[in-house]
C-alpha cells in the first residue's frame, strides 16, 4: 500500500495533472466528459486504483459493464498483463494475476454494476448501498447518462450525487459523453455544448474536466496514444496536460519525463 503526504486529498494519480489542477475536491461532483473512445472508463479505473492503493474508501459504479469486467481491467492495469488475450498468458503471469486479484478483493474498493439491478432507475440501489457504507472518500459513477435513465424527475440523479458529496464530504467523480456536432474534426477540442440530453444536467457541476483524444480515429499519428486532460473549471488551477492511454491495459499513465 502506498502512502500520501496529504492523506485527505483525493487525486487522480496522474502527477502532471495533479500538479496543475490540484486534488479532486470533496463535497462536490466532478465531471470527466469526453467523446466516445477517449478512454473515460480507463481514466476512472486509474483514479480508483490509485486511491484504493493509497488506502482510501472508494466505490466504483459502472453502467457500462459488469463487475467481473471491471475486476479484469483493474488486474490488467496493475499487472501490465493483457487479460483480454487469455491464451497468451503463461503460468507466471497467471500467478501474478491471482495475487493482484486477491489483493484487490481484500481491499476497501467496492465494485458495483447496474447489470444485476433490475427495475427502473437502477442507480437507486447504488444510493442505498452508499447510505450504509461509512467513511467514503471517493464515489465514481461511470456512465452518467445511463445512470439517470428512468429517473423519477429530471436532474434527480445529479441532485442525489450532489447531496452525497455535500453531506458526507466525499469526492464524487462521474463520466459523461460528448457527441461532436456535424463537421467537427476529431482534432477540434470538445466542449460541454456537446453533452447529450441525458448527460446535460452535469453541465451544472462545479468542477469539470474534459478528456480529448486527438487520434481516436487513427488520423493524427503524431498524437497516437495521447490524451489531453483539460481542467475546465472548479480546480485549483486550470489548463491542460497530456497523458498516455494504454487501452490494452485499461489504464492512463504519465508521459515519460524528458
Amino acid at each position: 500500500m502506498t502512502t500520501d503526504l496529504h492523506a485527505d486529498e483525493i487525486t487522480t494519480g496522474l502527477s502532471d495533472f495533479d500538479a496543475l489542477a490540484g486534488p479532486i475536491p470533496r463535497g462536490h461532483v466532478t465531471v470527466a466528459a469526453a467523446r466516445s473512445s477517449a478512454g473515460t472508463t480507463a481514466f476512472v479505473l486509474s483514479v480508483a486504483r490509485h486511491n484504493d492503493e493509497a488506502g482510501r474508501q472508494v466505490v466504483l459504479a459502472t453502467f457500462e459493464s459488469g463487475t467481473d469486467t471491471l475486476m479484469g481491467n483493474l488486474v490488467s492495469a496493475t499487472t501490465s498483463v493483457n487479460t483480454d488475450r487469455p491464451l497468451s498468458i503463461n503460468k507466471g503471469r497467471r500467478i501474478r494475476i491471482q495475487r493482484v486479484r486477491t489483493t484487490i478483493e481484500q481491499s476497501q474498493l467496492l465494485l458495483w454494476s447496474s447489470q444485476l439491478k433490475a427495475g427502473p432507475w437502477s442507480v437507486k440501489d447504488l444510493f442505498e448501498r452508499l447510505a450504509i457504507k461509512p467513511g467514503l472518500d471517493l464515489v465514481i459513477v461511470d456512465g452518467y447518462g445511463l445512470a439517470s435513465y428512468d429517473e423519477p424527475s429530471q436532474g434527480a440523479t445529479f441532485a442525489a450525487l450532489q447531496r452525497i458529496a455535500r453531506e458526507r464530504n466525499t469526492a464524487v467523480l462521474v463520466t459523461a459523453y460528448l457527441t461532436p456536432h456535424n463537421g467537427t474534426s476529431e482534432t477540434d477540442l470538445p466542449t460541454l455544448a456537446e453533452l447529450s440530453e441525458l448527460d446535460h444536467p452535469v453541465a451544472e457541476a462545479e468542477t469539470v474536466m474534459i478528456l480529448h483524444r486527438p487520434d481516436r480515429e487513427g488520423t493524427v499519428q503524431q498524437r497516437r496514444g495521447e490524451v489531453d486532460l483539460i481542467a475546465v473549471r472548479g480546480w485549483e488551477g486550470t489548463g491542460s496536460t497530456t497523458v498516455r492511454f494504454e487501452p490494452e491495459y485499461h489504464r492512463f499513465v504519465d508521459l515519460p519525463n524528458t
